[in-house]
């Protein structure tokens, strides 16, 4: 009989409650503890999301015997922290993206798996969904090589220096709020890039509003990413070659719709909805993973985590952002 591998959630906001919902629509998955700097919010998460237990403080969290993985869902400036809290606890690891403000910390934690000899990914939801796979597929059969991604995610949220999309101290602004989505694309389609051209808008609290990223390719090809914070954009993505174009459409990084225009011939849909809100995918990959052993994912390697950082790095440098 299979597994059932019971999951903690660190962190009890919006997207904790998406992947909570999820956890309890997948098989093989149980919600048997959660955590929040508020017992009030952390019971109250607990009594709508069937789980058995709730907790005020993360350390009790990490040291529950009874949890075997730990879904980290608050804000990205205490990823490293609380990852590395957990790991060093014996638990495994899914934390949310983007996985740290920087490539030192995703270092640190990275190290931290590996001696602790636990599983470790970063949460990029978008690789598992069904759309990402047909786009993958279609890449590889229909496309050609790829010579052209155009990627944008980009939001209008309200002016609030003390919001955690403008406030630096919690790592704010646009490249790792949402920046990290098309950038993950560019890395998971072409690698890492050979030359970075980023320029931005910075907030009055030195968050960039927005980012707009060009990157080359030792082969030729070319991305063109941008993100926001104050800017609503198309959220859909675009990958050109020599025999046509694949659509992503909006949004891209969570669609149910991907289309094919070769040079030659007719225009194809492919529709894909998802199971139930889209994070039972990376939920089954991490249990898969964790039934054969593995510490880290063939399909979102902790390689791939850090050429994002090292590719944040260099905008963040470029936009003069300091956390």
């Amino acid at each position: 009989m299979a597994k059932t591998y019971r999951w903690g959630i660190l962190g009890a906001g919006k997207i904790a409650a998406k992947f909570a919902s999820a956890i309890n629509y997948t098989e093989g998955a149980t919600l048997h503890a959660v955590a929040s700097r508020s017992q009030e919010q952390a019971a109250a998460f607990a009594a709508t999301h069937q789980a058995k237990v709730s907790y005020n403080d993360y350390s009790k969290l990490a040291g529950d015997p009874d949890v075997d993985i730990i879904y980290i869902a608050t804000p990205h400036a205490f990823h490293k922290d609380q990852t590395i809290l957990c790991l060093e606890q014996g638990k495994h690891v899914l934390c949310e993206k983007p996985m740290a403000l920087d490539r030192v910390e995703v270092n640190n934690m990275i190290d931290a798996a590996r001696i602790n000899d636990r599983f470790l990914m970063e949460g990029m939801w978008s690789r598992f969904m069904p759309a990402t796979n047909k786009m993958l597929e279609l890449k590889e059969e229909a496309l050609g090589r790829l010579q052209y991604l155009r990627a944008d995610f980009g939001f209008q949220a309200p002016y609030d220096p003390t919001s955690r999309l403008f406030d630096t101290k919690l790592g704010g602004g646009s490249l790792l709020d949402v920046g990290v989505y098309p950038l993950f694309l560019s890395v998971l389609l072409l690698g890492e890039p050979e030359t970075i051209h980023a320029m931005g808008k910075l907030s009055a609290t030195g968050a960039d509003e927005y980012c707009n990223i060009q990157l080359q390719y030792a082969g030729g090809e070319t991305a063109s990413i941008f993100c926001s914070v104050t800017i609503k954009t198309s959220l859909t993505a675009e990958l050109a070659g020599p025999k046509g174009r694949i659509y992503m459409h909006n949004p891209w990084y969570r669609t149910d719709k991907v289309t094919f225009e070769p040079n030659e011939g007719e225009r194809q849909d492919f529709i894909l909805p998802h199971e139930h809100n889209g994070f039972e995918y990376e939920i089954r990959h991490v249990m898969e993973c964790l039934n054969k052993g593995l510490k880290e994912s063939p399909l979102m390697p902790l390689d791939v985590t850090l050429t994002i950082s090292r590719i944040m790095d260099k905008v963040r440098e470029q936009v003069g952002v300091v956390y």
